[in-house]
């Protein structure tokens, strides 16, 4: 009985000691170095959840069984500026210079300026700049794009995003024209500057679409030549994700230390900093908002803000009980000192179960 006794107060005295504020910054720190490991990976990687709209391949067998070849229009783009370019708002605007090369003996002009993109406004199409390169047609459009994205937030602010534009021609099918690009073709200015973000790669794909107006009418099922050109962004730096992340852990980590005070010396010390970590989370929420993306589910950084907020909630009621108590009883201390380590057991797990999907 004496050992177990010995062994309780023991367990009093770890409790007490756990909580106390030099052991907290000490525990503050441990666990800030764990997420910044964590956090390293995804911040270094190139990462992506967005689906490639649906592109059908030209292949031999195919061109076989529309019967006769397509005519090779060779298609490019030249990405001069973003004049607008808003993640947050789901905004963008593209300014740059369309181009298509095609043998004029098989295919007009007028046929090929029919070309529109597929979930994009075309705010501005100049008259076709036209001359004959290597006896070929050459024919350049400057374009404007206005359009919104459809693109997973689900891990804000450690997201990288793939945005597609996609030129499409529904007046010809396939079996007449087939759109032809390479990498080489589709370029930028070295003059682009997006603040936060900065370019990490490309691609094209050339194939063609496929529009099904009645399920079991084939007739009523239209094919035309389709190009989707990609482009990967990723975010430049740390300071936008600090920014977001560095208020959990200062509002996290403050709340924690209503928990280190004796209510009969700073009763007032308790409630001030329970209520004050709530407050302040609740107000940063507003801080929050204008800087998430708006979309209608819950993204990596509103799962975090919700289990904190769930950890300020408990610590007030922790903090009233403590100071309507006004001493720290056994059961106080052992409640205080179990909550310490399972807030920062799950605020570790939160972290580690989100971003090791991006590892």
């Amino acid at each position: 009985m004496e050992q177990k006794k010995k062994q309780y107060d023991a367990l009093l005295r770890f409790f007490l000691y756990i909580v106390s504020p030099h052991s907290q910054f000490f525990f503050m720190l441990i666990s800030s170095i764990l997420v910044m490991i964590m956090a390293y990976g995804p911040i270094k990687k190139f990462h992506t959840t967005e689906i490639s709209p649906q592109l059908f391949p030209i292949t031999p067998q195919k061109v076989r069984e529309w019967g006769g070849e397509p005519t090779r229009v060779t298609v490019g783009l030249d990405v001069r500026n973003f004049p607008e370019f808003d993640f947050v708002k789901n905004q963008f605007e593209l300014d740059g210079i369309l181009w298509f090369e095609f043998d004029p003996a098989l295919i007009s002009l007028d046929t090929v300026s029919k070309f529109t993109f597929d979930k994009a406004n075309l705010e501005k199409k100049s008259t076709p700049f036209t001359k004959i390169v290597n006896d070929r047609f050459f024919a350049r459009y400057d374009v404007k794009l206005k359009f919104n994205m459809t693109l997973n937030y689900r891990f804000f602010p450690f997201d990288d995003h793939r945005m597609f534009i996609t030129l499409i021609n529904r007046t010809v099918s396939p079996s007449e024209v087939m759109f032809k690009s390479e990498e080489t073709d589709f370029l930028f200015s070295d003059e682009i500057n997006i603040s936060g973000w900065e370019i990490d790669n490309k691609s094209v794909k050339t194939g063609y679409a496929v529009d099904i107006m009645e399920t079991y009418d084939p007739e009523k099922t239209v094919l035309y030549p389709k190009t989707v050109f990609s482009i990967d962004f990723r975010r430049v730096g740390v300071r936008y994700i600090l920014l977001i992340v560095l208020p959990f852990f200062i509002l996290f980590f403050m709340g924690l230390f209503s928990f280190a005070f004796d209510p009969e010396k700073n009763s007032y010390l308790i409630t001030y900093i329970a209520i004050g970590g709530i407050t302040s989370l609740l107000t940063y929420r507003f801080v929050l908002e204008a800087m998430t993306p708006k979309v209608g589910y819950f993204v990596l950084s509103d799962y975090v803000y919700s289990v904190l907020l769930s950890f300020s909630l408990v610590e007030v009621v922790v903090g009233i009980i403590t100071v309507y108590t006004k001493r720290l009883t056994e059961p106080l201390i052992l409640l205080r000192g179990i909550l310490f380590i399972l807030f920062h057991l799950v605020f570790i797990f939160t972290w580690y179960y989100f971003l090791r999907q991006l590892w």
